[in-house]
């Protein structure tokens, strides 16, 4: 099942904190996206792999996070605020028109115009981290950085990999090649 979808923002990030900067395209390597603090075949692993002793060096299964807006939004509401920007979050990519966004299984494909295929490797576990950057949006509200991952349970999106290379655009049509296990087992 093929599901389409649109590109509404990117953003790209270095190593000095969570929150991403906006921009108009993002240059997809098999290494990550150029510039992005998340770049490189492999990473540290940390608390979010206790299979592997932290620090410890693992293939790098998060090259590229992405959310949907409509998903943010909801988490907003239940937190009491506006509003909560992919940037904050750390969100490379913001998706559009896709239902159930952070339901996508691994496996699925994100095909873009120029060729450019980012694999799903899994859903992107909230975390205490970006509620102190969407704490420092609301000054006025004295936000608890664990008001976050409550609000966000199956609503922070989806890591994964590129398995091609390619340049995407803010604007560009997303097919999603929904992956399925009956079709994998065939």
């Amino acid at each position: 099942m093929d599901l389409q979808g649109y590109v509404q923002a990117l953003y790209v990030g270095d190593a000095n904190g969570l929150e991403k900067t906006a921009c108009q395209t993002l240059d997809f390597t098999l290494e990550g996206i150029s510039g992005d603090k998340h770049a490189g075949f492999t990473k540290k692993a940390d608390p979010r792999n206790p299979e592997y002793q932290r620090g410890s060096m693992m293939r790098n299964d998060r090259q590229w996070s992405a959310v949907a807006p409509d998903e943010l939004a909801e988490a907003a509401q239940l937190m009491g605020i506006e509003r909560i920007e992919a940037g904050w979050v750390g969100a490379n990519l913001a998706f559009t028109g896709i239902p159930n966004f952070t339901s996508l299984p691994k496996g699925t494909k994100l095909v873009f115009p120029s060729g450019a295929v980012l694999v799903v490797e899994a859903e992107n576990m909230p975390c205490t981290g970006p509620g102190p950057v969407i704490a420092a949006h609301y000054p006025d509200l004295n936000l608890s950085p664990n008001s976050f991952p409550k609000a966000a349970i199956h609503k922070r999106g989806l890591v994964g990999v590129i398995e091609r290379a390619g340049i995407v655009h803010v604007g560009d049509v997303v097919t999603v090649q929904v992956y399925e296990v009956a079709k994998a087992n065939s």
